[in-house]
């Protein structure tokens, strides 16, 4: 008795704990303290929302509960009784499939069906060259035309990722459906969320999680990306799912299937993204010690769990042995060095990742949850605090979601990159965790009190759900964030085979101008220059000098490495001190191209086709366009037809078109 008494009592102290923690960092804005308001410049702005909308809406909550009681709660449990009669398969099915559909409609909509970040290019040409039968291709002859962040190219041809995220979209790729992988593992995700849900915390629970999984903007925006966030988010759920199985099993059986399961999905996630896999790892196994103590079955189980999981990390150490060089090297450590790594140090950029600077990233990440992931007008963080804090006996659950949160957290903040894209994409793999106690929440405050906060609660949920969906005049709501996508990228909605077919283009070249900035960046991996390293001498100096100190490099000393980055540096650092006037003929040119218009390279490198030899070909090929330096490609590509992908038609277009080189 004792024990459970201060067990309960452990576990209040934690989610109390977790519930201050939570405050400042993720409701208190603490990374615009460490930043002077960059951090979160949208901060004042959601505030603002947060007091007079959204306080607005739970005081006409609270009037509609005290004013028409009977009538409130009646509603209330007709819906939740509606909700709960639809028979399980049926309502998971509708669930998954309205997860699905809005998710691929917004890969539409929005985005064009195309790639959009560096990562996500990356992973699908990596994708490619799988299915061209190969793990890596031959370092290409001009790879400064081909060149992306995140690919390696000097040697061997592949992105920096682990092997498994490519090879989940190469199955799409090889359908020519590989814009509708993510938004199916976000419809399968549905199932072992609400396995999980119902298990540890009950059928209406269950019911609510998925619902507002399949709602949740942050998972359909994700989702709608070639990102390698979504598998694991189902491979990690799964897991979730299975230990809440094996947590209750009482034959060997039951454990030892439970485990395989668990030891598959963490491994599978290990092959894709492998620190979220190790922070889910490290919370599901401190959950299973609990176990141990008094069961020898699932004891055993923990072989086959293990067993079971290195399957799948065999398979990445091989891969990482044929391409990396080494087992355990992955290709970031390929790519950047030790400077990759985690903790505190300079990271490949130059700049030194901090223990304040941890901090800021971990706030950050919160306090976005806030705005980005439901488009609620509550902060969502704060929602999850006003649960934790009226729980008054937590669960061993409870804290283990608590600790998942966490651990994601802490984690991602010892991690030197600011990982922000359609949301602290960081966290995602934590979304089971966020989920289930943003869905707690209304209940647990329900349950202790009575009268209309006790009504206000229950429909709190719902009616910030409604809102968020259909508040069409406020940019801080689902239509706002489907306005906000679908003007800032036109050009990056550009489908290459739509262009390549609308200009009837047969055995072409079509060089893609991505602007001065990109064009020296790859003059810079052309010199031999590291990407963190190009990154440094991008942000010393302007991009006209950074263009004449390349010149200058290329020039005087075209095959002396040594000392190259100091003397780029040094020269465009001089250049900026006294800059001529008028600039030199070369930056008036490349500011007149630019004005001309400018195309993002992103859409057009992984539609690119790998012919047998491990060579760029095919009947079209799409590279950058380096200006005069694009003469290099005559001997290898003369004999086709070239065209420029960039300069506007005319001043009011929006999108370049396809034009005679």
């Amino acid at each position: 008795m004792r024990t459970g008494t201060g067990q309960r009592a452990s576990a209040a102290a934690v989610t109390t704990v977790a519930a201050l923690v939570l405050f400042v960092l993720g409701v208190f804005p603490l990374a615009n303290r460490f930043t002077g308001g960059h951090a979160a410049q949208w901060y004042r702005h959601a505030l603002i929302l947060w007091v007079v909308v959204g306080g607005g809406l739970v005081l006409l909550l609270l009037g509609l509960a005290r004013a028409l009681p009977g009538l409130v709660s009646g509603a209330w449990d007709t819906a939740s009784a509606a909700v709960l009669r639809i028979p399980k398969p049926v309502f998971l099915g509708g669930v998954a499939l309205v997860a699905f559909v809005i998710s691929a409609t917004l890969t539409v909509v929005c985005f064009g069906r195309q790639p959009h970040n560096a990562d996500e290019v990356a992973q699908l040409f990596h994708a490619k060259i799988l299915l061209s039968g190969r793990l890596s291709l031959p370092a290409d002859p001009n790879p400064e035309f081909f060149g992306m962040d995140n690919m390696i190219d000097r040697g061997r041809w592949y992105s920096q990722f682990p092997v498994g995220g490519p090879a989940v979209l190469a199955l799409g790729v090889a359908l020519g459906v590989a814009w509708l992988v993510n938004p199916l593992l976000l419809a399968l995700t549905v199932f072992p969320l609400y396995g999980f849900a119902r298990r540890v915390h009950g059928e209406a629970t269950a019911r609510a999680a998925v619902l507002l999984l399949a709602l949740c903007p942050f998972a359909l925006f994700m989702s709608a990306s070639f990102m390698n966030h979504v598998p694991v988010l189902f491979l990690a759920t799964t897991a979730l799912m299975q230990l809440a199985v094996w947590m209750d099993a009482e034959d060997s059986r039951t454990a030892n299937r439970a485990a395989a399961l668990i030891g598959l999905a963490l491994g599978g996630a290990f092959a894709i993204r492998p620190l979220d896999a190790m922070s889910v790892a490290g919370v599901i196994g401190v959950m299973q010690l609990t176990r141990l103590r008094s069961s020898a079955v699932h004891v055993r189980s923990l072989g086959v769990q293990v067993v079971a999981g290195l399957l799948p990390v065999a398979l990445l150490f091989i891969v990482n042995a044929r391409t990396n060089g080494a087992p355990m090297l992955l290709g970031y450590d390929v790519l950047y060095g030790a400077a990759h790594q985690l903790g505190f140090h300079p990271d490949p950029y130059g700049t030194v990742h901090t223990p304040l600077r941890a901090l800021m990233f971990a706030s950050k990440y919160l306090l976005q949850l806030n705005v980005l992931l439901f488009e609620w007008p509550v902060p969502a963080v704060g929602v999850i605090i006003a649960g934790l804090v009226a729980l008054r006996r937590p669960t061993r659950w409870d804290v283990f979601l608590v600790a998942m949160l966490f651990v994601q957290v802490v984690v991602y903040a010892l991690y030197w990159h600011d990982g922000s894209f359609r949301g602290p994409r960081f966290l995602f793999t934590a979304l089971p965790a966020i989920v289930l106690l943003t869905v707690r929440a209304p209940f647990t405050i329900a349950s202790i009190t009575r009268g209309a906060p006790h009504l206000a609660a229950k429909l709190a949920l719902p009616v910030f759900v409604l809102f968020a969906w259909l508040a069409i005049g406020i940019n801080d709501s689902m239509p706002g964030r489907i306005r906000m996508y679908r003007r800032a990228s036109p050009v990056g909605r550009v489908d290459p085979a739509e262009v390549a077919r609308a200009a009837g283009l047969r055995n072409a070249l079509v060089f893609v101008n991505e602007g001065r900035e990109a064009r020296n960046l790859h003059y810079l991996w052309a010199l031999g220059m590291s990407r963190g390293n190009a990154a440094r001498i991008m942000v010393s100096a302007s991009s006209c000098a950074v263009r004449i100190a390349i010149d200058t490099e290329e020039a005087q000393t075209p095959e002396r490495m040594t000392g190259r980055l100091d003397r780029i540096v040094l020269a465009a650092m001089a250049f900026d001190a006294k800059p001529p006037s008028p600039l030199p003929r070369v930056c008036i040119e490349d500011e007149a191209r630019d004005d001309a218009g400018s195309a993002s390279f992103a859409p057009f490198f992984p539609a690119n086709t790998i012919g047998d030899d491990g060579r760029i070909g095919g009947d079209v090929v799409y590279v950058l366009d380096l200006g005069a330096h694009n003469e290099v490609l005559r001997e290898r590509f003369g004999d086709r037809t070239w065209y420029r992908f960039g300069p506007l038609a005319t001043k009011a277009d929006s999108v370049p078109r396809i034009m005679p080189y």
